[in-house]
């Protein structure tokens, strides 16, 4: 084998291994730009305010038991047991680090705004079923107020979805909830077990 060979054999190698760089290397922001960070809902409690929750006894429904609301500590005599119910349950205090993060989360959709289409464009997610609607809501701290331009055909209120796009740290009043936390969505889509 000569060495002419050896270059023309070579050559075409090197070339292709070339091409297959470049292409990585412009490709790699369309890949980037599908990454968000998974989160779970602690996540979006500070340190303080998922210890406090933590602390919390269980919550107490039958009405002997003095209902939810003494489960919490209101009604107690010690004054350290109905703040910090009161405080855990109304708690405006936000992971500062998570503004502008581009997060992925699964929640339950309440929806607050439609376009002409009767397409919901602007919603609030919250981690349970009927939080809003059924029951008080969560804290601000455990609503993320959400919107998105082009709407979404919501099929059930009663299913979970998963919404992906970019985290803010914005208050939003509503006459059904305040939300500490906002995103402007990427997408919606029904919620899979994996």
């Amino acid at each position: 084998m000569s060495y002419s060979d050896v270059f023309l054999t070579v050559k075409p190698i090197k070339s292709l291994c070339m091409w297959i760089g470049l292409i990585s290397l412009l490709c790699t922001p369309l890949v980037l730009a599908d990454s968000y960070r998974e989160l779970n809902w602690l996540e979006l409690l500070t340190d303080a305010d998922r210890e406090a929750l933590m602390a919390q006894p269980i919550q107490q429904h039958e009405p002997e038991a003095g209902g939810a609301r003494a489960a919490l500590g209101a009604g107690r005599d010690d004054i350290y047991s109905n703040a910090l119910a009161s405080d855990v349950w109304q708690s405006v205090e936000v992971v500062e680090a998570l503004d502008g993060e581009r997060v992925r989360l699964p929640g339950f959709i309440v929806p607050l705004e439609y376009n002409d289409d009767r397409r919901v464009t602007e919603f609030f997610l919250v981690p349970y079923f009927g939080a809003c609607i059924h029951t008080p809501a969560p804290p601000p701290n455990q609503i993320i107020h959400v919107t998105l331009e082009s709407g979404y055909d919501l099929p059930s209120i009663y299913e979970p979805y998963v919404i992906s796009g970019e985290m803010a740290i914005s208050m939003t009043y509503h006459e059904i909830g305040i939300s500490a936390y906002s995103i402007h969505a990427d997408s919606v889509v029904a919620y899979r077990r994996r």
